[in-house]
């Protein structure tokens, strides 16, 4: 049988070297492994905690190691990360945490490599509990060794928001996310759902805000699964639910999703427009138009029209103008480190003013088929203002036949007070519990 252990590390070694997305590797390598569901939690447990608290755990390491860390091999300083998370957040034996990661260096390194995280591991061990850690008085120091967040992204929130709001959001980035359901309205109800949850030995709470959603959803991997595979639901954030609520679609109309797969949000506008209303899915990724494919034909939804294309060139792909346009545009994705922590360690500064420049080109191309008095929606789950409102800014400066129009009317409560009559929204995890999330609903002028 494999160790959850190695697994735990070459999935580490495949975030870290290849810029792999951590949940979709853990997903496939669990679902092709032997293990069973204890030691599934803890392949999860160690790989998210090592993404999660790296610059913490790398605090420790300084701290006992006779080299410094850019002087370690990569493969050394994971495998040391993933035994100090075990020291320093999980509740195992020091002894266990200790033996268990030199075993597995001993298998998947050298002796030599083995050794030398021995002595680390065995130092961190007798002194851990008393290490000085950056007190809150430095405060970038303490965000980003004590809270784990990249330094360029503490300057920025400092820059941005109050000392105590960016601990706040740094703290809601470190928690463990619930996850969180949508019903599929047209096979069944949420209380159905909710019922289906319960008898298979699960809890579930009620979304106090949308009624399709249901919250901090307790149910075993494999039950999930199948309520998924049967069409039931899907999993999605209620920030993401929020986005296709404010462009509400109505009965009769054409939309298009310009960045569709894998699908989420245009499974939702087909439910919120009705059986009349055609939803185009446009996506360029043809592997991730497959998913979105799957995702209809589980949700058995017959209004949604599938197109391989780049929004970038949305005006060849469409024979008419269209009522609606939803674009939820690739951007730096930091509304998301609860789910994709590694996005922390892969994003950098200069990353958004390209990323900007692109959105506001899609932004651009989806303008060019809406109809007089149709609606565009621009969304992105992250809150730099690069990507947000400037992005908007640019786009109004050059196309006067656009404007922001209310968006309260479109949310619950509530997110109907926060967007007030400005048009757009900031949802921030600290404040809402949920993904951070931009929202902007615009109309073209007849």
């Amino acid at each position: 049988m494999t160790d959850a252990r190695d697994i735990a590390y070459e999935l580490t070694r495949r975030v870290n070297s290849s810029g792999g997305y951590l949940n979709l590797l853990l997903r496939y390598r669990l679902d092709e492994s032997d293990l069973d569901r204890r030691d599934r939690a803890l392949v999860t447990e160690l790989t998210y905690g090592i993404q999660r608290h790296r610059n913490k755990l790398d605090y420790i390491i300084s701290s006992y190691s006779r080299r410094p860390l850019q002087r370690l091999q990569p493969e050394v300083l994971d495998m040391l990360r993933m035994g100090i998370y075990q020291l320093s957040m999980m509740r195992i034996p020091q002894h266990a945490a200790v033996n268990e990661t030199v075993e597995v260096a001993k298998r998947l390194l050298n002796r030599g490599a083995a050794s030398f995280i021995n002595a680390v591991l065995r130092k961190a061990a007798e002194g851990i509990d008393t290490l000085l850690w950056p007190p809150r008085e430095d405060l970038v120091d303490y965000l980003e060794i004590n809270h784990s967040h990249p330094r360029w992204l503490v300057e920025y929130l400092l820059e941005e928001i109050t000392g105590e709001e960016a601990e706040a959001l740094c703290i809601a980035d470190n928690n463990i996310p619930t996850i969180t359901l949508r019903v599929n309205t047209s096979l069944m109800t949420r209380d159905d759902l909710m019922e289906e949850i319960v008898n298979h030995g699960g809890e579930a709470q009620a979304s106090p805000y949308l009624q399709e959603s249901l919250v901090e959803v307790v149910l075993p991997h494999e039950t999930i699964m199948d309520l998924l595979e049967k069409g039931c639901c899907v999993v999605q954030d209620e920030s993401s639910m929020l986005v296709s609520h404010a462009l509400d679609p109505s009965p009769g109309s054409t939309v298009v999703d310009a960045c569709a797969a894998p699908g989420g949000k245009s499974t939702h506008l087909a439910l919120l427009g009705g059986e009349d209303c055609k939803i185009i899915a446009l996506d360029k990724n043809p592997k991730r138009l497959m998913a979105l494919a799957r995702a209809v034909s589980r949700q058995r939804l017959d209004n949604i029209e599938i197109k391989e294309g780049d929004a970038a060139r949305l005006g060849d792909l469409l024979d008419e103008d269209v009522d609606a346009v939803l674009l939820d545009a690739p951007c730096s994705g930091l509304g998301t480190l609860q789910r994709n922590p590694e996005l922390k360690w892969r994003r950098r500064l200069e990353d958004l003013p390209p990323l900007a420049d692109a959105q506001l080109e899609l932004l651009d191309r989806c303008a060019e088929n809406l109809r007089p008095g149709g609606i565009l929606v621009y969304s992105v789950c992250t809150f730099t203002r690069e990507e947000t409102t400037s992005v908007l800014d640019r786009f109004t400066s050059k196309h006067s036949d656009f404007r922001l129009i209310e968006l309260a009317s479109h949310l619950p409560e509530p997110f109907s007070v926060g967007a007030g009559s400005s048009g757009h929204i900031q949802l921030m995890p600290h404040i809402h519990s949920m993904e951070g999330m931009y929202i902007a609903r615009l109309t073209k002028l007849g």
